[in-house]
């Protein structure tokens, strides 16, 4: 055996008693071995043992969870610009779930197109276990897509396509709702993902059926915005797999609140104020972002909040220092905008998606709101956004 390094000991004392904890040691020698999954390389081998009792070291044997009836088996597709924090809530809650049930009722697996290592959104290059080529979807529950929004190897999209032969729910994390809506697997199912890209992918990909909640799941076909939300759709997972007190556990253990999917995404409007806005004028709001392509008369959104024009104008000028028109017109270029940087379609696609009769009437707006005409503005965002 070589050992690169003897094991240390430091020696310390609990109601008189000594203590001996091995703190340094590495072992090349002893193969690796497999145990319910998990790939484990022993730590020591008989020639270690023997020295342990010589020195009258105390062994404590180490503490395995037993395997459930039904193991879920959870693989994570990763992409580039997978978010790290995504990656991590998902894993979190899975580990909790087991160590709280006190035996193993979730495996996960993390793959690559390639089975290299994958550059993440934060700019660390995170580990896999193996390709996706090595991965049988017919064994798993659940596959994870995360990252991946200029993702469009056919190899992969490939792939995605075959897995959703396999009985299995297949969803993703944030923008990794894009491979799977280019793969054709979201079509016709409800989804979300993060409110940035909202607008962009339902003008990409019209069969989606977007909206911009938490998460949603719609039969075996799951998505959530990413961040924090991810931790709310494990939880649900645990909860429908199992109970929801171990859901309410693993909440508690994580000290985060349980939300509900039907809840928004904070930054899904733009009524960033809607804290102190009176809801009369958050239903003005509303009503405007929803009809963005069939732009409503100041009369049709007064009429259908059941107040008078002037107090339509009272409450903008108040609460937003703009006018109804004003803030209008914004909110459909700032559309524009989303469309240009998010999205290949062309400059006459764009204006009649924002609500705009003609090219030339929209080419003035942007050029007045952002300081150039939508081509040179589209390619600034892309230049911009490739950059950072």
């Amino acid at each position: 055996m070589n050992l690169i390094s003897k094991p240390v000991y430091v020696s310390t004392s609990v109601n008189s008693l000594p203590l001996h904890v091995p703190l340094l040691y590495r072992d090349r020698d002893l193969p690796p071995v497999e145990s319910k999954g998990v790939v484990i390389r022993p730590a020591f081998g008989k020639d270690t043992t023997k020295a342990m009792v010589e020195s009258n070291a105390v062994a404590t044997p180490q503490w395995v969870p037993k395997v459930a009836e039904q193991v879920r088996e959870v693989a994570f597709l990763l992409l580039p610009g997978t978010a790290m924090a995504c990656l991590s809530a998902a894993v979190g809650v899975l580990n909790n779930a087991n160590k709280l049930a006190e035996q193993t009722l979730y495996r996960w697996t993390l793959c690559s197109r390639d089975g290299l290592a994958v550059m993440s959104d934060e700019g660390f290059e995170v580990g896999v276990q193996q390709s996706m080529q090595r991965l049988d979807p017919a064994r798993l529950d659940k596959l994870v897509v995360c990252g991946g929004q200029g993702c469009d190897d056919p190899q992969l999209l490939r792939w995605l396509r075959q897995a959703g032969n396999f009985n299995l729910s297949i969803g993703a994390f944030g923008a990794g709702s894009y491979p799977l809506a280019r793969a054709g697997l979201l079509d016709d199912y409800a989804c979300t993902t993060h409110w940035e890209y909202l607008a962009a992918m339902q003008e990409e990909y019209p069969r989606l059926l977007l909206n911009s909640q938490l998460y949603v799941v719609d039969k075996n076909r799951f998505s959530c915005a990413g961040g924090s939300d991810v931790q709310d759709l494990l939880l649900h997972f645990v909860g429908e797999d199992h109970s929801q007190q171990l859901a309410l556990a693993v909440s508690d253990k994580l000290i985060c609140r349980t939300r509900l999917s039907s809840e928004p995404q904070r930054g899904a409007h733009s009524s960033q104020h809607s804290t102190y806005m009176p809801p009369c004028l958050q239903d003005a709001i509303l009503l405007m972002e929803s009809n963005i392509e069939e732009p409503l008369s100041l009369q049709e959104i007064s009429d259908l909040l059941g107040i008078s024009r002037r107090q339509v104008e009272r409450l903008f000028r108040k609460y937003l220092d703009s006018q109804p028109s004003r803030y209008y017109m914004e909110l459909r270029l700032n559309r524009a905008r989303d469309l240009l940087q998010k999205t290949s379609k062309s400059i006459t696609e764009i204006s009649i998606a924002c609500g705009f009769s003609s090219t030339s009437h929209f080419s003035k707006n942007v050029k007045d709101q952002f300081g150039c005409s939508p081509k040179l503005l589209g390619r600034q965002l892309k230049l911009a956004s490739t950059e950072f």
